[in-house]
């Protein structure tokens, strides 16, 4: 999947996406993940019991977007109610070597 556009319109359907996530339940936070010194990483994860996707708004766009897609696929979509356009990210993928990879984040070792 290759999304091109203005930083505006990157801003707009990340804000789509979003509150799509946030309307079928997915708890999102986002920002900088770095914390005490360490970096850590996007992903999924489950806090009493409900679903998060924690977003680095640090990444590139196109793995911000993968991140959303993958997380929304995961959901009970109701498609009548899901923009065309969105529609047709949620069915995309990025290719392979430009997914993001899920690593758990480590502190250097001394």
């Amino acid at each position: 999947m290759r999304l091109i556009g203005s930083a505006k319109k990157q801003k707009a359907l990340l804000s789509e996406l979003e509150k799509l996530a946030k309307k079928v339940g997915l708890k999102v936070s986002t920002g900088k993940l770095i914390y005490a010194g360490l970096k850590l990483k996007s992903g999924q994860c489950s806090l009493r019991r409900e679903p998060w996707l924690i977003v680095d708004r640090a990444q590139p766009f196109e793995e911000q977007v993968e991140l959303f897609r993958l997380a929304l696929t995961q959901m009970e979509l109701e498609p009548e109610r899901i923009p065309d356009h969105l529609k047709e990210i949620l069915s995309q993928r990025l290719p392979l070597d430009t997914a993001p990879v899920a690593t758990p984040a480590s502190a250097p070792v001394p």
